[in-house]
């Protein structure tokens, strides 16, 4: 396939890949799926964006992201939203393992805050950041030209979702909000990747993962010191 900068489709590979996921309260959880540019330009590509289907909980919303993630070799870095559900995000380690990233979205915070959580297995990281200021980092590389979309119906209706945030004027500052009867979920997973993709911490916690899950050298058995004397 010919490389084009302007699809992330045909890029060959991302550096890392990620699939970040927002986990639906009144509307439907969503998976997108992209990465930083595999020839070290800062660029940052997203090649799909989904709906997960309705009603999924637990266990089931889980697996529904497990399958996405199969499809794309299971080798991504897993960002998802526990802001409201510390029970979900066990149940995510569960089924990925030490490639979860949590995120705790809430008024304030600029995603370097970062805590661990106890969980079966072992500690899930969780950043704290705040909505404002996590779509204010993705406002700034869309303006920037550092985004490149896939184009298709799903990541059409992403990008209507941000267009169509309002935005307020507080004495804390500016407020994101979706319009009545609208939604911003597509918009969020998007924002979440774009936190990921530039997070400092990046190389240090990919650094971890493949020291983490580098297969260990079998001990060899040379019958101990008594062997040899």
């Amino acid at each position: 396939m010919t490389y084009i900068l302007d699809d992330p489709r045909t890029w060959p590979a991302y550096k890392p890949l990620f699939i970040t996921h927002d986990v639906g309260r009144r509307d439907r959880s969503t998976a997108v799926v992209g990465g930083n540019s595999p020839f070290g330009q800062r660029l940052l590509g997203i090649e799909e964006a989904l709906e997960l289907p309705s009603k999924l909980f637990g266990t089931a919303l889980a697996s529904a992201l497990a399958t996405i993630d199969r499809k794309h070799h299971s080798n991504a870095l897993i960002v998802a939203d526990v802001s409201r559900d510390n029970a979900y995000g066990e149940v995510l380690f569960e089924t990925f393992g030490r490639r979860v990233i949590g995120l705790h979205i809430t008024r304030n915070g600029d995603g370097t805050t970062l805590e661990t959580r106890p969980v079966k297995g072992g500690q899930l990281p969780v950043y704290t950041i705040g909505r404002t200021y996590l779509l204010n980092l993705l406002h700034g590389e869309l303006q920037a030209g550092l985004v490149k979309f896939a184009d298709s119906r799903m990541m059409r209706r992403a990008f209507e979702q941000l267009v169509n945030l309002q935005t307020e004027y507080e004495d804390t500052g500016v407020v994101y909000s979706c319009p009545p009867g609208q939604h911003d979920d597509l918009g969020i997973s998007i924002a979440m990747l774009a936190w990921a993709a530039r997070h400092p911490h990046l190389e240090w916690r990919l650094r971890n993962l493949r020291a983490m899950l580098r297969p260990r050298r079998p001990r060899r058995d040379d019958g101990g010191w008594a062997a040899h004397t």
